[in-house]
C-alpha cells in the first residue's frame, strides 16, 4: 500500500443495492458492518461511524437498465456524508457481486476527494476475486472472508508505518501490484464476540420499512441474530465455507440469549430472524437455545430466512421450536433429483427425509417454505422437472425457485467456466444473474428453462391461494400493495 495517514477514525458504509423492477427491495441492518463496528469499538480506541445507504435512501431508486433499479442514497449524498465524517479509513461492504460497481464508484469519489484515505472492502465477491477488485478500483485492501482480525491488523500496520502485505486474510495493492494472503485470519472461537453495534444505525427506520429477507414477518419490530458462523457441509455451489472457514463456529447459547434479551429491552422487538447457515447442526445446542428462549419468556416470533437443513428436525426439536416462538421454517432443499444432489452439487440431502420433515413441521403448526435451484451445470431437463415436481409435492406454504448463479470461488462455478458452460456475456456484477439462466444446458434452451421455472412458481402460488388464502395474502400482501403491477402479472398467469 502507498503510505497513508494514521488511522484514528473509521467509517463503515453499506452501499446501495440493485434489484429487479417490481419486486420488494429488501432492507435490514447490515450485520457484517454492524459486527465489525462492534468489534472495533470494543477492541480498539478507534472512533467508529456507519452509514447504511440503503435504509437512509430507501425511497430513492434510479434505473440502471431496462429491468434493474439501484436503490439507496445517491452517490453525491454518500460522498457528502463521507466528506462530512472525514474518516482516515473507509470500509465499504460488498455483500453481493452486483454491489461492486457501486463500491467502485464510492471508492473513486472518496479517493478523488481525499488521496490520503485508506479504502477497504470485504464480502464474498471481493474475497474470491481480490486481484480483479483491487486492480479495477481505488480500493487499497480487501479483507478476505471474516473481517475482524484482518481489519484490526491493517489499522495497526498503517499506524505503525509497517507494510500490510503480509497480514493474513488481507489482499493489498501497492502501485497496482497486488499481494494476496494465502492464509485466512479467522477468530479461533466466538466466545468473546461483542454484540453487533446496532445502536449506530437508525433502527426505527428499519421497523418503518419492514422488508426483511423474504419480506415476511409477524412483527414490524424485527431484527436479525446470528448464533454461529459457517457451515460444516461442502456444497459445491455455495460460498459459505470459503468465506467463513472450514468449520462451524458457535456462539455460547447464553450470549445469544443475552443478545435477544437486549434487543427486546432496548428496541422492543417482537421477532428475530436467525441468519445462521446451519442453525440446528448441533442438535443439543439448538435445543438448549430454544429451551432458553422459553425459560426466559422472551415471547419472540422467529423464522429462518437463510434456510435450515431438513435433518435434525425430530418431534422434540420441532416442539421446542414452536413453543419458543417459531412460526416458519424454510427448508434448503435445492434439488429434487438425487443424482443432482449427489453428483453435481454434493449436498447431503435425503429427499424422503425432506418429505417427512415437511409433514412433521406442518403437524406442529409451523408454516413451511422451501428453496430450490434449477439450471445447474450438467443438469438435464428431466432433472429440472424432478425438482419442480418435488417442490410442488411438498405442499409448502411458500416456494422459492431460483436460477443457478455461478458464485466466484465455488467449485461448481470454476468447473462450469472450465467446461465452457457459462452463458455468453455472463457478468458476475449483473443483478440479472439471479433471475435468468447463467449456464448452458445440454437438452433445453434458456427460454425453455425460464418458462418451466415460472410455470412452477405460479402453480405453487395458485394452489396456496386456493387452499390457504390467508397465507397467500401474508406472503404477497406487501408486494401487491407496493407493486400493484404484480397483480396484473398474477392475473395473466391465472389465465394461462
Amino acid at each position: 500500500m502507498m503510505p497513508r495517514r494514521p488511522i484514528k477514525k473509521v467509517m463503515l458504509v453499506f452501499p446501495p443495492m440493485a434489484n429487479v423492477r417490481f419486486t420488494n427491495n429488501i432492507c435490514a441492518p447490515p450485520m457484517g458492518i454492524a459486527a465489525l463496528a462492534g468489534w472495533l469499538r470494543e477492541r480498539t480506541s478507534i472512533e467508529v461511524s456507519v452509514l447504511d445507504s440503503v435504509v437512509e435512501g430507501y425511497d430513492s431508486a434510479e434505473p440502471v437498465s431496462d429491468n434493474i433499479v439501484r436503490f439507496g442514497l445517491s452517490f453525491d449524498e454518500i460522498q457528502r456524508r463521507i466528506e462530512a465524517t472525514a474518516p482516515d479509513l473507509l470500509g465499504v461492504s460488498c455483500l453481493f457481486s452486483s454491489q461492486f460497481p457501486f463500491v467502485r464508484e464510492i471508492a473513486r469519489r472518496a479517493r478523488a476527494a481525499d488521496p490520503g484515505l485508506t479504502i477497504v472492502t470485504g464480502g464474498s465477491y471481493p474475497s474470491f476475486l481480490p486481484e480483479h477488485c483491487l486492480v479495477t478500483s481505488e480500493v487499497d485492501a480487501i479483507a478476505l472472508g471474516e473481517g475482524e482480525l484482518p481489519l484490526t491488523e491493517l489499522i495497526e500496520a498503517v499506524n505503525a508505518g509497517r507494510s500490510a502485505a503480509r497480514i493474513p486474510g488481507l489482499a493489498v495493492k501497492d502501485n497496482n501490484q497486488v499481494a494476496v494472503s494465502l492464509e485466512r485470519n479467522y477468530l479461533p472461537d466466538l466466545n468473546d464476540l461483542p454484540f453487533p453495534a446496532r445502536d449506530l444505525f437508525p433502527v426505527e427506520r428499519y421497523f418503518q420499512v419492514n422488508l426483511p429477507m423474504q419480506s415476511i414477518s409477524r412483527s414490524r419490530r424485527n431484527l436479525s441474530v446470528a448464533t454461529s458462523r459457517g457451515c460444516p457441509y461442502r456444497c459445491r455451489f455455495c460460498s459459505s465455507t470459503r468465506h467463513w472457514g472450514q468449520r462451524l463456529r458457535l456462539r455460547p447459547v447464553e450470549a445469544v440469549l443475552d443478545e435477544m434479551q437486549e434487543l427486546k429491552d432496548r428496541y422492543a422487538i417482537g421477532e428475530v430472524k436467525f441468519e445462521d447457515d446451519n442453525l440446528t447442526f448441533d442438535e443439543d445446542r439448538a435445543k438448549s437455545l430454544f429451551r432458553g428462549m422459553i425459560e426466559r419468556r422472551l415471547g419472540l416470533h422467529w423464522n429462518t430466512p437463510n434456510g435450515i437443513a431438513v435433518r435434525h428436525l425430530d418431534d422434540e426439536m420441532l416442539g421446542l421450536m414452536k413453543e419458543s416462538g417459531c412460526y416458519e421454517l424454510t427448508l434448503a432443499v435445492e434439488s429434487g433429483d438425487p443424482e443432482v444432489l449427489k453428483h453435481i452439487i454434493h449436498k447431503p440431502m435425503d429427499l424422503v427425509e425432506a418429505e417427512r420433515a415437511a409433514a412433521r413441521i406442518k403437524a406442529h403448526g409451523i408454516e413451511t417454505a422451501g428453496y430450490f435451484i434449477v439450471g445447474f451445470p450438467g443438469e438435464t431437463r428431466n432433472q429440472v422437472e424432478n425438482t419442480l415436481d418435488f417442490a410442488y409435492r411438498l405442499k409448502l406454504d411458500r416456494v422459492y425457485i431460483f436460477m443457478y448463479t455461478p458464485l466466484p470461488g465455488t467449485p461448481l462455478a470454476e468447473q462450469a467456466m472450465k467446461d465452457g458452460l457459462v452463458a455468453e456475456g455472463f457478468d458476475f456484477e449483473n443483478e440479472n444473474n439471479y433471475f435468468l439462466p447463467s449456464v448452458r444446458l445440454a437438452d433445453m434452451t434458456a427460454e425453455e428453462l425460464t418458462r418451466l421455472q415460472r410455470r412452477a412458481f405460479w402453480k405453487s402460488n395458485l394452489r396456496l391461494l386456493a387452499t390457504r388464502p390467508d397465507r397467500f395474502i401474508r406472503k404477497y400482501g406487501t408486494t401487491l400493495v407496493r407493486h400493484p403491477e404484480m397483480f396484473l402479472r398474477f392475473l395473466r398467469a391465472v389465465r394461462q
